[in-house]
């Protein structure tokens, strides 16, 4: 019998200086490939949430992140439980994110295997295809205003 299990994660939203979000596309080695979203990934054990977002960020584009505030969690059932099962238990994952808005960062995009693409989009460009969560989280970044929305 299948069960969704809670899974951990984290998004971050990056800006340049023309406020524009960056976005990577998933290549094929993972989940839902050639599906734009932000940069993020699993929580690890025993790690803190902006540990996590500040790991993940560095490991998919290659940007060192030195001031992040939380912007969002997110875990809305209708957008977070994949629509394919999750490994050989036959399980469903629902992912609860933490999104957290980057204020400062250092470096160049320099994107990992899991990324085959990246741009800066402006909110009313957003590319598609996008994973069907990340247009809320993108929306929310843009216009946070110190505010954290739970979704």
């Amino acid at each position: 019998m299948s069960e969704i299990i809670p899974i951990p994660a984290v998004n971050t939203a990056i800006f340049n200086e023309n406020n524009e979000i960056l976005l990577t596309r998933r290549s094929s080695i993972v989940r839902e490939p050639g599906k734009w979203c932000l940069p993020g990934g699993h929580l690890e054990v025993g790690e803190f949430w902006l540990e996590g977002a500040i790991r993940e960020t560095q490991e998919e584009v290659g940007i060192t992140v030195k001031q992040a505030i939380l912007c969002g969690i997110y875990s809305d059932p209708k957008l977070t439980v994949t629509q394919d099962v999750l490994g050989v238990e036959g399980d469903y994952g629902q992912f609860v994110v933490a999104l957290f808005k980057v204020l400062s960062y250092e470096g160049k995009v320099f994107p990992n295997e899991e990324v085959d693409d990246w741009d800066w989009f402006s909110l009313d460009n957003l590319p598609d295809p996008i994973l069907k969560s990340h247009p809320i989280r993108a929306q929310d970044a843009f216009h946070f205003n110190g505010k954290v929305f739970v979704r």
